[in-house]
């Protein structure tokens, strides 16, 4: 380790760091301009300079350049350093005034903009690149987005180009870039936010839409999925990275303090034995576009709950503010619409009611009078389905505080009137129609599960109903277990189901599959299939038909060790005792234990004496 001695203390440094990193390590922020941690620095800017005092050669050199050696003397913020940082700092604020970094740097070191007879900056853009390009009112050619191009991505789409105040930043031959990959490392990096690559690049940029906020940003390929993650780490999308696609790049690899990622790290396949599982997979809702008459996917307005959820959190696109997609402006005036393809029995939805929709909804509608104070809210609905602990004075709440007005009837029309949202609809309760004027329309969409859930299903061997969802072992005394020993279920994958709901089945769940697997031996019911190794002859069609996967080849082997033949085995703890393995077998060589015949004709004789 190296020791040197900045603004009186001792620091530490590794070998190849710089003076700026041996600062930081102590707390102390010197500011640049230049300097990023994926690019080798140059110390272009000469923000950063700090003033050596003892130890190497006197004088004012750039921190972010200047290596660490040992028995240096640093002063970060001398009279020689604040006068050279801001003599720096007023001729970059006089050739880009509109820089907010700039303005914010010159307050804190005190300097007043310098007064010039002309700017600094008087050229027109090159030809063939729009007017703008490059924002000339904010580019302080700091050269981080010529150097991130041509040294960590590698396309080289940018250059610096002339002498002097003729000094700029553009693409070679001074046309648009025809191998600029549109990756946005040059904006990423660009300090005062003077860098569109869209300016640069031939062809359109391509933006990563980001899923948990459905769409209404974008994220960066190295990404957390969502807030409050667990595990709460970013994790990297191959099919958008630019190392991925290029071959260049890997700056993330090269600046992780923690050297957490690995670039070159393939998928792997890991195989463990568990002794049960916990089927958990969620639910989607059901796409709304099916009803045109409502407009969703061609109006922006017109959004599902789920979207409207995710622009009134403060984690959301919008930060908590709630706007309108079509033109950012706040939504005077919402109509929410409830049971969209739920309780029907005919058309593109499903017969049964969702359960979650009148309390989200009621709950939207107060989120909305508190984003929106002079908003009107109104509420079509077919019944208030509120069942659980408060359910029922919650929604009656938000009704008598006038939050929402509810009308009892449907929508048959929505669309576009001045920039409104014409709804057209009907109140059974007045006996008339209605029509309103809206800025945004919420659709609570039906419940429906996961995309794939019946196929995990089908390879769990658990059973489903007709539209998708899990079924459980009995409703009533068994509604957490399947059919199929040691698999049991939790939350919306059973049934559309509340946050209290999903919660007590996750309980019970996880409380089975611990008080299966504690056990050293298992304790179930006795009437399982049972296998005559004498007369069976291991044709395994009985194999075919067992639905719990319950039957497998056993070999059969002499006193010498050899396999004499291989017969159908059932494991007793799979086997749920259904019998059509019983039915199937030709040589009549499975029966059910407790329902043989020599079993039932004792029964029977029983009775008939």
């Amino acid at each position: 380790m190296i020791k040197l001695h900045i603004d009186g203390q001792e620091a530490e440094a590794e070998e190849g760091q710089t003076i700026l990193d041996a600062a930081k390590g102590l707390g102390i922020e010197i500011p640049t301009l230049c300097h990023h941690r994926a690019i080798p620095p140059v110390g272009a800017c000469r923000v950063c300079v700090v003033e050596i005092r003892d130890g190497g050669r006197p004088g004012l050199v750039p921190a972010c350049a200047y290596p660490a050696q040992e028995g240096l003397v640093v002063e970060t913020a001398s009279e020689a350093v604040r006068e050279s940082r801001s003599m720096t700092i007023q001729l970059l604020l006089a050739r880009c005034p509109e820089a907010e970094v700039l303005r914010k740097l010159a307050e804190q070191w005190d300097a007043p903009p310098l007064t010039l007879d002309a700017p600094l900056d008087h050229v027109e853009p090159p030809k063939g690149v729009p007017e703008g390009a490059g924002d000339r009112d904010k580019c302080i050619l700091c050269g981080l987005c010529v150097r991130v191009c041509q040294d960590i991505i590698g396309p080289a789409a940018t250059a610096f180009a002339g002498r002097g105040i003729e000094r700029k930043v553009t693409t070679p031959y001074k046309l648009l870039s025809d191998v600029c990959i549109g990756c946005g490392a040059c904006a990423l990096v660009c300090p005062t936010g003077a860098i569109d690559p869209a300016e640069f690049c031939s062809h359109s940029i391509e933006k990563i839409p980001n899923e948990f906020n459905l769409g209404f940003d974008t994220r960066t390929p190295i990404h957390l999925p969502f807030p409050q993650a667990v595990p709460n780490k970013p994790i990297l999308d191959r099919e958008n990275c630019i190392h991925f696609r290029t071959g260049g790049c890997g700056a993330c690899e090269t600046i992780c303090p923690a050297g957490a990622i690995d670039l070159e790290m393939e998928d792997e396949i890991v195989e463990e034995e568990v002794g049960a599982i916990i089927v958990a997979t969620g639910y989607e809702l059901l796409d709304p576009s099916v009803y045109e008459e409502y407009g969703y996917g061609r109006y922006p307005d017109v959004v599902t709950s789920l979207e409207f959820e995710r622009l009134v959190s403060a984690s959301g696109p919008t930060n908590g503010e709630l706007t309108r997609p079509s033109n950012g402006e706040p939504p005077k005036s919402i109509v929410f619409l409830q049971c969209i393809g739920s309780r029907e029995e005919t058309g593109p939805g499903k017969p049964y009611c969702s359960k979650i929709c009148c309390m989200y909804t009621a709950k939207h509608a107060i989120l909305y009078k508190h984003k929106v104070h002079d908003g009107q809210a109104f509420v079509f609905f077919m019944d208030v389905r509120a069942g659980g602990k408060n359910y029922e004075e919650f929604v009656r709440r938000v009704s008598k505080e006038k939050v929402a007005t509810y009308l009892r009837g449907r929508v048959s029309k929505i669309f576009p009137h001045d920039g409104k949202l014409v709804v057209q609809g009907a109140d059974t309760l007045s006996g008339g129609q209605v029509e309103i004027a809206a800025d945004m329309v919420v659709l609570a969409a039906a419940v429906v599960p996961s995309k794939g859930a019946t196929e995990l299903a089908q390879k769990l061997r658990i059973s489903y109903d007709q539209h998708g969802f899990l079924s459980e072992a009995h409703p009533k005394l068994r509604p957490v277990e399947t059919n199929t020993a040691g698999i049991f279920l939790a939350g919306a994958c059973h049934s559309a189901k509340d946050i209290p709901d999903s919660v007590a089945q996750a309980s019970a769940a996880a409380s089975k599959a611990l008080g299966l697997v504690v056990h050293d031996r298992l304790t179930r019911e006795p009437t399982i299939g049972i296998v005559n190794e004498l007369t069976c002859n291991g044709c395994f069609e009985c194999e075919n038909v067992c639905a719990y996967g319950a039957i497998s080849p056993k070999d059969i082997k002499d006193r010498s060790g050899a396999t004499v033949a291989v017969l159908a085995n059932i494991n007793e703890g799979l086997c749920q005792g259904c019998g059509a393995c019983m039915v199937t077998c030709r040589s009549k060589s499975i029966e059910v234990q407790g329902y043989t015949d020599n079993q039932l004709f004792s029964e029977i004789n029983a009775i008939t004496r």
